[in-house]
C-alpha cells in the first residue's frame, strides 16, 4: 500500500470523531502553549534588559558603599561615600561625568496634594550621567549648586501628581515643610532597573544637605566612562577610591574595600542569567504537560485499536501488511500531536501578544518576539511524542491475528 493511501487512511480515522481528537490533544496544546509562552516572555524581558542598559549607556558606573561583590551595603558602611569623593574622582581622565546621589525619604506637598517620591541630591552632571532631558524649563546650573538654591527638577509623573494640567515652573513645593521653586520637568523616561524614573525629584546636593539632610555622605556615586572604555575607569576608580578612603589592599581583594563597584552591562548581564534560567526552568516544568498529553494520546490510541479491531481484521485479510497497520496508527498519532502542536504554537503566541501588549502599557520598551527555535522545537517535540506513545499501540494492532480480529465481537 502506497504512503500517500495509508495516511488518507490514518486522516479520516483522526476526522471520523473530531471532538475526541481534540480532547485527546488537549495535553498537547496546553503543553506546546505554555512553553511558547514562557520563552516568548523569557525573550522579552531579555530585549527588556538589553533596551534598559542601551538607555542607560554601556558605559556608565556606579559607586556603592560596602566591600565584596554587589548587593546591600554592609553594616556601618553606608556612611563611606563621601561627597568629596566625588570631586575628586572628576579629576580621573578615564572619566566624562561623575555625579553623587544622596536618597531622601521625605514627603512633597503642593496645595493640598502630598505625594512620597523618590528625591535625590545630586550634582548639574547628573544630567549627563543619567541621560536627563529637559521638556520644560531648564535644570539646576552649577552657579545654583554652589549657592545652594532651593530648586527642584521635577520627572515627568510626579509633576502631573503634583500639578495636573497646570505649568508646575516657578510655583513653589514643599519638601520637608522646606520650600523649593520648580526649575524645570524632564521628558519622561519610564521604569528601568525596576526603578521609576518618572518618579523623581532632583535637587542640588547643597541645598538636599542644608536644609533636608544634614548628613555629610552620599548613597553612591553615578559615572560615565571615557573614550577609555569601562574596564580601564573602573580600574582607576578602584585605585583612586583605595587611596582616598586609605584601603591597603595589595592582593586586590574585594573584601577589604568598603565600596563596590558596578556597571550597567555587569548588571544587565546578571539579570539576563537570570531571566534565561528562570525561563528555562519554567518551560521545563511546562513541559511536563507534554508527557502527560503524550499518555493521553497512547490511552485514546489503545481504545482506538479495540474498537476498530474489526477493521484491522478486515484490512489485514484484504491485503494489508503488518507494516501498512502500523504506518497507520503511528501517522494517526503524529497527526494527533502535529495538530495539537500546531494549537498550542498559536495558542501560546496569541497569549503572549496579548501579555505583551499589557506589559507595553507598562514597560515602553517591551517587545513582542516568538523565538523561531521554540516554534521548532514545540513541532519536533510534538512529533517526537507522537512517535513515541502511538508506537505501543500501533505495534499491538499491527501484531493482531486477522482471523481472530474478525471474530471480535
Amino acid at each position: 500500500m502506497q504512503f500517500k493511501d495509508t495516511f488518507t487512511i490514518a486522516f479520516r480515522g483522526i476526522t471520523a470523531n473530531p471532538l475526541r481528537a481534540f480532547l485527546t490533544t488537549l495535553g498537547i496544546v496546553i503543553g506546546i502553549a505554555s512553553v511558547i509562552l514562557m520563552l516568548s516572555l523569557g525573550q522579552g524581558a531579555q530585549g527588556l534588559i538589553l533596551a534598559q542598559v542601551s538607555s542607560f549607556g554601556p558605559d556608565s558606573v556606579f559607586v556603592a558603599p560596602g566591600g565584596g561583590e554587589a548587593g546591600p551595603p554592609k553594616m556601618g558602611s553606608v556612611t563611606v561615600l563621601k561627597y568629596r569623593d566625588a570631586v575628586s574622582l572628576k579629576k580621573l581622565p578615564s572619566l566624562s561625568a561623575v555625579a553623587p546621589m544622596l536618597l531622601i525619604d521625605a514627603r512633597v506637598t503642593y496645595g493640598s496634594v502630598n505625594k512620597n517620591p523618590n528625591i535625590i541630591g545630586t550634582t548639574p552632571e547628573v544630567e549627563v550621567v543619567n541621560a536627563l532631558e529637559v521638556k520644560r524649563g531648564t535644570f539646576f546650573s552649577s552657579e545654583d549648586f554652589e549657592a545652594a538654591r532651593t530648586i527642584a527638577v521635577l520627572g515627568s509623573s510626579i509633576a502631573t501628581d503634583l500639578f495636573g494640567d497646570q505649568d508646575p515652573i516657578g510655583k513653589t513645593i514643599f519638601i520637608k515643610r522646606k520650600s523649593f521653586t520648580v526649575s524645570g520637568v524632564l521628558v519622561s523616561q519610564g521604569t528601568k532597573f525596576f526603578q521609576n524614573f518618572d518618579n523623581r525629584i532632583y535637587v542640588p546636593l547643597t541645598a538636599a544637605r542644608s536644609q533636608l539632610s544634614g548628613v555629610d555622605y552620599v548613597n553612591f556615586i553615578a559615572a560615565k566612562a571615557s573614550s577609555v572604555g569601562v574596564d580601564r575607569a573602573t580600574e582607576e576608580l578602584t585605585t583612586a577610591l583605595r587611596e582616598l578612603h586609605k584601603i591597603d589592599n595589595p592582593t586586590n581583594d574585594v573584601n577589604l574595600d568598603d565600596f563596590h563597584i558596578e556597571t550597567a552591562q555587569q548588571a544587565a548581564d546578571i539579570l539576563t542569567t537570570i531571566s534565561g534560567a528562570l525561563t528555562l526552568f519554567l518551560a521545563a516544568i511546562a513541559s511536563i504537560s507534554l508527557i502527560v498529553g503524550g499518555i493521553g494520546i497512547m490511552n485514546i490510541m489503545l481504545v482506538s485499536v479495540t474498537e476498530r479491531t474489526r477493521e484491522i481484521g478486515l484490512r489485514k485479510a484484504v491485503g494489508a501488511t503488518r507494516g501498512d497497520i502500523l504506518g497507520q496508527f503511528l501517522i494517526e498519532a503524529i497527526l494527533l500531536t502535529f495538530f495539537g502542536g500546531a494549537i498550542g504554537v498559536f495558542g501560546g503566541a496569541g497569549i503572549s501578544f496579548l501579555l505583551s501588549l499589557i506589559i507595553s502599557q507598562f514597560q515602553r520598551d517591551w517587545v513582542f518576539v516568538i523565538p523561531l527555535y521554540a516554534v521548532l522545537l514545540s513541532f519536533g517535540v510534538a512529533a517526537a511524542v507522537g512517535l513515541g506513545f502511538g508506537l505501543y499501540p500501533a505495534r499491538k494492532a499491527a501484531a493482531l491475528n486477522p482471523i481472530e480480529a474478525l471474530r471480535y465481537e
